[in-house]
């Protein structure tokens, strides 16, 4: 999947958003998200350092991405929900900003759920029922 680097940049961008909806990033969202900005090319100390200043930059675009296509923008947010599972913690405000990047990307609401759901199977997360039920996944 080719993508710009400016497009990288709000796939790295969005990502880091997702980690911080609840105002700490931990050791397991670092280490993936250092892993997903290696993967798409950016050098190992500029991600460190992008983690590391992230919730004290007061100058980010906080906004959902928008990507030049639907594989760009489903494949973020494929990485984005292994991402915000990573802690086993799925947070309200970050299921609200997946569904925020999915409709800013024309991704509809049954593909993002289906998603969600197959990925909480996934991970056997222990609060599944709860999520479940806050997104109504039932």
């Amino acid at each position: 999947m080719e993508i710009s680097y400016e497009e990288k940049g709000d796939y790295f961008r969005g990502l880091l958003i997702l980690i911080g909806k609840d105002n700490n990033i931990n050791q397991h969202e670092r280490n993936s998200i250092l892993e997903i900005g290696e993967r798409l090319g950016f050098e190992n100390k500029f991600c460190n350092e992008a983690v590391e200043n992230f919730l004290e930059n007061k100058y980010i675009d906080l906004g959902p991405p928008k990507f030049s296509s639907d594989t760009v923008a489903r494949k973020f947010l494929d990485d984005a929900i292994d991402l915000s599972l990573v802690d086993n913690d799925v947070h309200t405000e970050e299921l609200e900003w997946l569904q925020n990047v999915a409709k800013k990307n024309n991704i509809s609401k049954n593909w993002l759920d289906n998603r969600l759901k197959a990925s909480l199977v996934k991970y056997n997360n222990n609060n599944l029922n709860k999520m479940k039920s806050e997104i109504n996944l039932t």
